[in-house]
């Protein structure tokens, strides 16, 4: 199969993975929120820095650098992983089950100690997992991962409707994800059909780890930046406060992280597969931004523009609060999935060395954000988020700008036109209004993509254009 015909593939089955995944659990949760409210949400929300950055340690890059060094990896780089990752999985529950009476102290909130006690146990179960990722990843075989992942993800729902209905409140949040978790462990070891082999490797451990090692610190980064703001919000707030902020990331997130994760987990194989051909990578990534902004920008500046009935449609009433946040960090959240591929493509190079150095750069920018917004509220930490997402934009295009002529100006001056189209749309679709609720939502969506396909139309997009002709060309 060709290296075109193998993104296709794997593109198609990704996107299918996000749809059920991404999708189906955001409907899921939606619906669980309307039946458990903001604080059940909140109480979960607490604990996630601490799964992320655990989550981070465990992986610590490992599994970045088997695909990055896919071509030399031997079966006793992949044992050697599995056991890393496992020991560091299990040393990590340990001690935050030890502290988890530190952790409800912090937030004064004893609940959190039982919950936090089984919460983790998802850390030791996705260690089981990594491996099996990384094997299926470099055979860009996507199916068997969206498979696993849909199953996982089916199963986890159906349990955690079921004990939210019947009254289990945050507990049913958190054996959702145990469940989940297990069933996708169970799923990929099937596809996969790998077993290790009773063998490690302390040259391995240390070759893998060079490369993986400055994957780890800035992964550990990134997950501090991306939750430190909830962090706060718990400590100086109530857990309904963190339900709302946690809501609203999470819709905003997953606007933007359908297209993010499609996009990252197929491009860096496939960056990877032609790194030795710098050419042709680089008029690939060009590509890519591209396409993405072509998707990214009218999807996040039209979830912000139906906002309102969106939110009291889907999550009812009592989540009215959010709407505000939920424009704020959609806006926030537009150049996201660029970000990723700007960092996705230092990766594929062999680059962490930069990759690294790109978030830590941003890391005091983010903590001085947080420290100044925390106190006043969870719209005023959406207003940071914001600033600082515009900011790390320009930070994660530096490099790729300087390696490649593509910086941050020629990725925005090859945007501009969609950028428009997006704004064109996004102003008119504020401007309706009607009674009910569904009738609005409807008509936004609709006029909506009407408005931005015609002023692609018009200021003549040439990615459109192209991609429109070729599409046609089909039927």
């Amino acid at each position: 199969m060709s290296l075109r015909k193998k993104a296709v593939h794997g593109m198609s089955w990704t996107l299918l993975d996000t749809l059920v995944n991404q999708a189906g659990m955001f409907f899921v949760l939606a619906y669980m929120a309307r039946i458990l409210g903001p604080e059940s949400f909140g109480l979960v929300g607490m604990l996630a820095i601490f799964v992320a950055v655990a989550q981070s340690l465990i992986n610590s890059g490992f599994s970045q650098a088997l695909i990055q060094r896919s071509k030399y990896a031997t079966s006793q780089d992949f044992s050697t992983v599995f056991f890393i990752n496992l020991s560091i999985s299990t040393v990590l529950y340990g001690s935050l089950f030890l502290f988890a009476p530190v952790i409800a102290e912090f937030y004064s909130e004893s609940r959190l100690i039982e919950i936090s006690r089984i919460l983790f146990l998802v850390l030791i179960i996705n260690a089981f997992s990594v491996v099996a990722i990384a094997k299926l990843s470099i055979k860009i075989d996507f199916k068997s991962i969206t498979i696993a992942n849909s199953i996982s993800t089916i199963l986890g729902a159906t349990i955690g409707i079921a004990l939210a209905i019947n009254g289990f409140e945050h507990w049913s949040l958190v054996w959702m994800n145990i469940v989940k978790s297990s069933v996708n462990v169970a799923a990929l070891w099937w596809r996969c059909k790998w077993i290790p082999k009773f063998e490690f490797s302390i040259e391995s451990s240390r070759q893998l780890f060079g490369f993986g090692s400055k994957l780890l610190v800035a992964g550990l980064v990134a997950q501090i930046v991306n939750n430190l703001y909830v962090l706060l919000t718990g400590r100086y707030f109530n857990a309904t406060q963190v339900g709302y902020l946690t809501q609203s990331t999470q819709l905003a997130q997953r606007a933007s992280g359908v297209i993010s994760s499609v996009l990252q987990r197929v491009t860096y194989p496939i960056m990877t597969s032609v790194s030795d051909d710098r050419e042709r990578m680089v008029r690939i990534y060009k590509q890519l931004l591209e396409v993405t902004m072509l998707i990214t920008l009218p999807a996040m500046f039209g979830l912000a523009a139906i906002a309102e009935p969106f939110v009291l449609i889907v999550l009812g009433e009592e989540w009215r609060a959010i709407v505000p946040v939920v424009m704020i960090l959609c806006f926030a959240r537009v150049m996201t999935p660029i970000s990723s591929i700007n960092l996705n493509i230092l990766n594929a190079i062999g680059r962490s060395d930069l990759f690294l150095k790109v978030d830590l750069f941003k890391l005091p920018i983010t903590f001085a954000a947080v420290l100044i917004s925390a106190p006043f509220g969870i719209n005023a930490i959406a207003w940071a988020v914001l600033i600082t997402y515009a900011i790390s934009f320009f930070i994660n295009a530096y490099y790729p700008g300087k390696l490649f002529g593509f910086g941050a100006l020629s990725q925005l001056k090859v945007a501009w036109k969609i950028f428009l189209s997006a704004l064109v749309m996004f102003f008119f679709v504020c401007l309706i209004d009607y009674q009910s609720l569904i009738i609005e939502l409807a008509l936004k969506i609709t006029i909506g993509i009407l408005i931005y396909i015609a002023m692609l139309l018009i200021l003549k997009v040439e990615t459109f254009i192209s991609y429109t002709k070729r599409l046609m060309a089909r039927f």
